[in-house]
């Protein structure tokens, strides 16, 4: 019997230097774009709206927790103002565990994210629920880093 040793071969998808991780950037936002163009003609979300929730989405993959929660409570405030304030505003809820603080923070991602990506009218309650549980779960690993 041998052993065969496999040695990892490069990610095709590899950025080594700065010119590929900037046009990475930009083609993410194109394709954010095309995506937000395709949604519903009929969603009660506004386009201006949408571009916040994919801020504060990016924002919560990039930059330190605080300055997302930040972005997140931007996006909860446009989406207010589009609505008529008549969604709740409280953002307090069920508490997220400090054990589960990541993954917590990576399903409100992805929860949000297939909002954004979805072709079909999305609710602006719906909208408000996720992004609130977004900025809990950022919040969580605020304070989790704190101590």
């Amino acid at each position: 019997m041998s052993t065969t040793v496999r040695t990892p071969t490069p990610s095709l998808y590899a950025t080594p230097d700065l010119e590929s991780d900037e046009l990475a950037g930009r083609l993410a936002e194109h394709l954010v774009a095309v995506a937000l163009v395709r949604k519903a003609p009929d969603d009660p979300v506004p386009f201006a709206v949408w571009w916040r929730v994919t801020d504060a989405l990016r924002a919560s993959t990039e930059a330190h927790p605080a300055t997302a929660v930040e972005s997140v409570d931007a996006a909860i405030a446009a989406l207010q103002g589009a609505v008529g304030g008549v969604l709740l505003t409280a953002t307090e809820g069920f508490a997220v565990a400090s054990a589960d603080a990541r993954r917590s923070l990576r399903h409100a991602q992805v929860l949000v994210a297939r909002l954004v990506l979805g072709s079909a009218a999305t609710s602006p309650t719906l909208l408000h629920v996720r992004l609130v549980r977004l900025r809990r779960a950022l919040a969580a690993i605020s304070v989790a880093e704190r101590e």
